[in-house]
């Protein structure tokens, strides 16, 4: 789930929070730039929506959006970056794999 504006602004009217433009547009653009995130709630949208409006009120967001060429090179690094991780995660899950079935084999139970 990506959210749009309509949903970005029920969030803050919901919970009391000022969503000024250039926030709005940045989280567009910054959810858009996250496809692989498992935004799968609309409470996790509305928790990080707080999250950023929170932290955008005391000054602590830079919602400056990048150029295009920057967000392609950026999502580019981040999807190599998953990619490794996963590489490594299924690795790791392999090899708990291969034991288990050695262990079973062992004791004749496969």
């Amino acid at each position: 789930m990506i959210p749009d504006r309509i949903f970005l602004r029920r969030c803050a009217q919901k919970n009391n929070l000022e969503l000024p433009r250039e926030l709005e547009d940045w989280l567009l653009v910054h959810f858009e730039d996250e496809p692989y995130e498992n935004f799968n709630t609309a409470s996790i949208l509305e928790d990080m929506v707080c999250m950023y409006c929170q932290s955008f009120a005391y000054g602590r967001l830079d919602v400056t959006i990048p150029d295009p060429i920057t967000r392609l090179k950026e999502r580019y690094d981040d999807l190599k970056d998953l990619i490794t991780d996963l590489r490594v995660d299924i690795s790791y899950l392999q090899g708990l794999c291969d034991d288990y079935e050695r262990i079973l084999k062992e004791h004749g139970l496969l």
